[in-house]
């Protein structure tokens, strides 16, 4: 997020207004206080750093996974660890910051566990709520490694045969700058063939290097996100009766989306690697935002209209990491 979006808010995950209550319906979120969201923005998280209010103010605003990780799964330390807790018979590491902020948050990235409390507030309440959340922030943490390790496993290597996803589907890299072509097959372009395999041919040979092809391969999904992202915004905007005046691509890390009361959308062009209703569910939910710039019952009820299965898809989206681009 820019210094020029200073009137945005980012959407953090595991805060949402409402929560399931288990039978379809939502739960408000209690609020710590009552002042309202100040700013005019709402941000889908790319890695799922996400804040956690003070332990007595919004218990169940935290948004479970059901699946029970393994119990002695490593958990990531965050390397800039100031302090420790022992949480659950584990010993966590966790970046303490202070802040003028007037509650306590719990953030669980794929650097570990960082705190930030008000600069008021004592060590005891501290590890008080640190112990309340106990549960909630080895999970977490067990998840992020988890996710860490999918990614390492799943690296991408650029090279011919390489493999990378690209609307869900894994897509072979191809060097054909050596080979003698048409005119017209000589710029980066996929194929796809009867069985639905696909290639992505680039005008590199052999001797290229990975930072060669990374860019040029790059390049190339960074045309196709905004063909894309565009005809699925116009798509979905005339349903919703929204109108948006500018798309942006990211390449936020830890953010898929973003919206500003002044319809100015930004989406993050790695979306193109998941599958195209994964994508739509990431611009119905911005375009939504236009509506309601918040994540309220009424927010997710117009996602809801467009997409029913939107739970699904968001379960998806988090639970479906990419490989670091590198």
């Amino acid at each position: 997020m820019s210094t020029g979006d200073s009137l945005q808010q980012a959407w953090q995950w595991l805060t949402p207004p409402a929560v399931e209550d288990g039978q379809g319906g939502l739960i408000p979120r209690r609020r710590l206080h009552s002042t309202a969201m100040d700013a005019e923005q709402a941000a889908l998280d790319f890695e799922r750093n996400t804040a956690q209010p003070l332990a007595d103010s919004a218990v169940d605003a935290i948004d479970f996974v059901e699946d029970e990780p393994p119990a002695q799964a490593a958990l990531p330390v965050h390397p800039g660890a100031s302090h420790s807790a022992q949480l659950q018979g584990r010993s966590v590491a966790y970046l303490l910051r202070r802040s003028a902020r007037r509650s306590i948050g719990f953030s669980v990235g794929a650097q570990g566990l960082e705190v930030t409390a008000p600069q008021w507030l004592g060590m005891g309440d501290i590890e008080s709520a640190l112990q309340t959340k106990a549960d909630w922030i080895v999970r977490k943490l067990q998840e992020s490694g988890q996710r860490q390790q999918i990614k390492n496993e799943a690296r991408i290597f650029w090279q011919e045969g390489g493999l990378l996803g690209y609307l869900g589907q894994p897509m072979a890299l191809r060097l054909t700058g050596d080979v003698t072509q048409p005119f017209r097959t000589r710029q980066t372009h996929r194929e796809q063939s009867a069985d639905g395999t696909q290639s992505l041919h680039l005008p590199l040979t052999a001797q290229a290097s990975a930072a060669q092809i990374r860019a040029a391969v790059q390049a190339w999904i960074l045309r196709e996100a905004r063909t894309h992202f565009t005809a699925r915004m116009l798509h979905y905007a005339a349903q919703m009766d929204v109108r948006w005046n500018a798309l942006r691509l990211s390449s936020a890390s830890t953010r898929w989306g973003s919206a500003t009361s002044g319809g100015i959308i930004r989406l993050n062009w790695r979306l193109m690697q998941h599958s195209p209703r994964i994508i739509d569910y990431v611009v119905v939910h911005e375009l939504a935002h236009l509506h309601h710039m918040d994540h309220s019952p009424q927010f997710w009820s117009v996602v809801e209209q467009v997409l029913p299965d939107w739970k699904q898809l968001r379960r998806s989206l988090r639970d479906k990491p990419l490989p670091a681009w590198e």
